[in-house]
This record gives C-alpha cells, structure tokens and sequence, in this order.
C-alpha cells in the first residue's frame, strides 16, 4: 500500500487525530455517503423508523447517524451474525439476518406492527434487496439506494402499490456531502470520540 498519494488540494481534509488515522479508513466514501444520506437527505426525525439493508462501513456510518439523531426505531439487516452483533452496539433496536428470510420486508413490517418503515437506505446494490427495500417502507415512506449497482441493472415493481401508498424511492450520491461542511466535522467528533476513548482505555488497561 502506498504511504503517500498525490491529490488536488479540494479533496484534502486535515485529520484532528493524526495518531489515529486508522479511524479514517472509512470517511473517503463510507462515512460521508453514509451519515450523509441520513443527515443530509432524509433527515429523520426521533419518532421515524429506519432499515439499513448491507452493513458495510456505508450502512455502519447510516446507522450511527441515524442513532445521532436519536431515531426511535433503527433495523440492521445483513448477512453476517459478526455485522449484526455489532451493530447492536452502535445502536440498532432491531437487526434481521438476512441469509434466513426469503421475505425482509414482510420481517421488518412484523418488527414495526405491520406499519412499515418510514425510511429505508440499501448499500448493497443487489436487485433483490433493492425491492424488498421498497416494499417494506410505509405509507408515504421514502426508500434511498446508496450502493451502486452494476450497469443495466432492473429491479421489478408493483407500480399500483408504490402509487397508492405514496412512496418515494431515490439515488444518493456521496451522501450529498461536503467533506469539510461543519456538521460532518461535529459528527465524527460525536460518534468517533467515543469509540476512541474506549480503544485508549482498553489500551491502557492492557498495559498495566
């Protein structure tokens, strides 16, 4: 892995902690699209509901924005028990494994009283999941595709029930970021402090 790279000045943001750069892995593209989306696109409020489908450092990031903003009903869905598990520690009420569900959106309306969600975010770009995505949002829900996927991709959707239930389904790109905006700045203080001061601590207890 190369230790230096040359870049334009625009795409340079200053890391207030240099001896943790890696912490930073993810901010490129991850955070940013991720927490962005949340932040800066749908903009939950604390009564919403949300399902982030694909738990990679794009949905981990969508789903401690969502928990920043206090989100009252937060469901991770992956395939990875590990995932899951951890996503319980930044904050998920709910997790699904989807390896064992032929139908998420019908777990996920079970896990919300049959209402569905109000928002749903889907980092992996895989067809299926995209529909169940949508179909698992509720009325007047808004379902955001924030993984791309490949070229010439189509998906299958019952247009009456997308019409009637008055849902919104959107592209995100890069989370509608500006990597140095302010409020992007506050949040990695606010989410990335933490977890921080417990790798430090955790440090220090080994030491002693």
């Amino acid at each position: 892995m190369a230790r230096i790279s040359a870049v334009h000045e625009q795409c340079v943001v200053k890391c207030p902690y240099p001896d943790d750069l890696a912490i930073y892995a993810p901010l490129g593209c991850g955070f940013q699209t991720g927490a962005g989306t949340i932040l800066n696109i749908l903009k939950p409020k604390p009564y919403h509901s949300i399902a982030i489908l694909g738990l990679g450092s794009v949905g981990f990031a969508a789903l401690m924005a969502a928990k920043h903003l206090q989100v009252k009903q937060i469901i991770a869905v992956d395939i990875v028990a590990q995932k899951l598990d951890l996503a319980k520690q930044f904050g998920a009420t709910h997790t699904l494994d989807a390896s064992n569900n032929a139908s998420l959106s019908q777990e996920i309306k079970q896990m919300t009283n049959g209402q569905g969600v109000t928002f749903a975010v889907d980092s992996t770009g895989v067809p299926k999941v995209i529909q169940e995505m949508i179909e698992c949002l509720s009325i007047g829900g808004t379902a955001a595709s924030i993984g791309a996927p490949p070229v010439g991709t189509n998906i299958q959707l019952d247009v009456a029930s997308f019409f009637y239930m008055n849902k919104s389904y959107i592209s995100v790109i890069e989370g509608d970021s500006i990597p140095k905006e302010v409020r992007l700045f506050m949040l990695v203080h606010a989410i990335f402090d933490p977890y921080r001061c417990s790798i430090r601590t955790r440090q220090r207890h080994s030491a002693s």
